[in-house]
């Protein structure tokens, strides 16, 4: 029976624009707030993560798209950068007068920058269930979500999925099989009966199918190597680092590897006319 990895694909986008949603409304607070910040989240163009004092990640946006500059080079993921945003537009339920001791941001954990506007994560209060931040030579009290939403790691900012917005895939090179457009069909090498329909939904897999995680790529040796080419003209080399249970596959000139449930990677992995 064919697996149902296209609905589930297309539930866990429905998921994750909710989640963004709800992460981007702001939260209702009882009496007088004021703003952290006079900028708006939208018009950010520069962003750094720090952790411990030094550099975890560098962003920057392009036309309409956030990429990552350092440690690697990759498409970001918008969530994640939605969510390190949000705090330009966090309320705050009292504001203090600077007392980096006082309020643990002397050596701070965590921290962003935001177009050169510093955000610094001190103490939580466990009372109110806030965090101090100093920003503007001013320490304030926010909610803990926008602390909690640095990561550990930079992997965690990239996009899930293996290709860029934009990227057009003209070409699969899977060994035995090739799917190739031509005038906006696909056609299968060697030949067989090829649903249009479905091609058009594996090879959306392919280029939008959310993953469960990136990580930076390992030192295991990729059992066989897939080509995918682009309309221009580029060939992109995917290493299938694992298949069973979850698949992995891996962009080496990009030096990340993506991980998918072991249902949906049997099908990536499979031509439409054998599902």
């Amino acid at each position: 029976m064919r697996k149902n990895w296209i609905t589930l694909g297309v539930m866990f986008s429905l998921v994750v624009g909710l989640g963004l949603f709800a992460w981007l409304k702001p939260p209702k607070a009882p009496g007088h707030t004021v703003p952290v910040s006079a900028h708006k989240a939208a018009t950010a163009q520069a962003l750094k993560v720090m952790r411990e004092g030094k550099t975890l990640a560098v962003l920057e946006k392009r036309g309409n798209v956030w990429h990552l500059n350092e440690p690697f080079k990759a498409p970001a993921d918008d969530f994640q950068v939605a969510r390190l945003l949000a705090v330009r537009e966090a309320q705050s339920s009292a504001s203090y007068t600077p007392d980096l001791a006082r309020y643990e941001l002397a050596q701070p954990r965590a921290a962003l920058e935001i177009d050169g506007e510093q955000y610094t994560f001190g103490a939580i209060n466990n009372v109110t269930q806030e965090q101090y931040l100093l920003t503007s030579n001013t320490v304030y009290a926010v909610g803990l979500r926008y602390g909690a939403a640095i990561p550990n790691h930079a992997a965690t900012l990239a996009r899930r999925t293996v290709f860029a917005p934009g990227d057009k895939l003209v070409k699969f090179e899977f060994g035995i099989y090739t799917i190739a457009q031509d005038a906006m069909k696909w056609i299968i090498t060697p030949a067989a009966e090829l649903s249009q329909d479905m091609s058009n939904r594996w090879v959306a897999q392919w280029r939008e199918g959310s993953a469960l995680r990136v990580e930076p790529a390992d030192e295991r040796k990729p059992m066989r190597e897939l080509f995918i080419s682009l309309n221009d003209g580029k060939r992109i080399a995917i290493g299938v680092v694992q298949s069973e249970p979850e698949l992995i596959v891996r962009r080496a000139d990009l030096g990340l590897q993506w991980v998918y449930t072991g249902d949906i990677g049997r099908q990536m992995l499979m031509p439409p006319p054998l599902q």
